[in-house]
């Protein structure tokens, strides 16, 4: 069980990154529903706010919620989620080319350790069209990774993105984080998904 840090904010230009409310949840629906095609219900938000609420937070500007990032914890034994092992070889992002450790490169072809991590998983992330380009979405991203590092303590941070959707994979690749693994058919639409991991602790080394 993890303790609470003090509810935490932060200042940019315009703008305020804090931790979410219950209160907030219709117009974080809002946002989610304006900025992606991937929607949720109601519940789904409720349940990772309370299970992970310090996991949740929100940009608020003009007096109401304008982007927000939400993630909660697993625990896994997939090596590509714990930032163990990378699928892609040539086609991982430029700064992850060439950066696979032995172990994770054996990791691929033996048989998966029965250990397992825990991992933080960006659900969702979202601005509001009209809002973008102020550095929001860097906030909450630098927010979220963060708050996995210094209240959840997890081994690594991971997330879905289109393949297609550059503008995101740049910024996620701006902090860190690698390509790890490409899921056909990911998206209602039929369209595939990166997976990429950013990877928080040092790689163990075997005994």
């Amino acid at each position: 069980m993890c303790v609470l840090s003090p509810p935490q904010s932060r200042r940019g230009e315009g703008y305020v990154i804090r931790r979410a409310r219950e209160e907030d949840l219709t117009q974080v629906m809002e946002v989610n529903y304006r900025s992606l095609p991937e929607n949720y219900w109601y519940g789904f938000f409720k349940y990772i706010l309370e299970r992970w609420p310090e996991a949740f937070v929100v940009a608020e500007a003009d007096g109401r919620v304008v982007g927000y990032a939400m993630s909660r914890v697993e625990t896994v034994a997939d090596p590509v989620l714990r930032g163990l092992a990378n699928e892609l070889g040539s086609e991982a992002s430029p700064l992850g080319r060439g950066l696979k450790s032995l172990k994770s490169v054996l990791t691929q072809f033996r048989p998966r350790s029965p250990d397992v991590g825990r991992v933080g998983h960006l659900v969702s992330i979202a601005v509001l069209e009209e809002y973008r380009g102020r550095g929001i979405g860097s906030a909450l991203l630098e927010e979220t990774i963060r708050v996995m590092r210094e209240v959840y303590d997890v081994e690594s941070v991971y997330l879905e993105v289109r393949v297609s959707n550059d503008i995101a994979i740049r910024l996620y690749e701006k902090y860190g984080f690698v390509k790890a693994r490409r899921v056909k058919g990911y998206y209602m639409d039929g369209e595939d998904a990166y997976i990429m991991v950013l990877r928080l602790k040092p790689l163990p080394v075997d005994s």
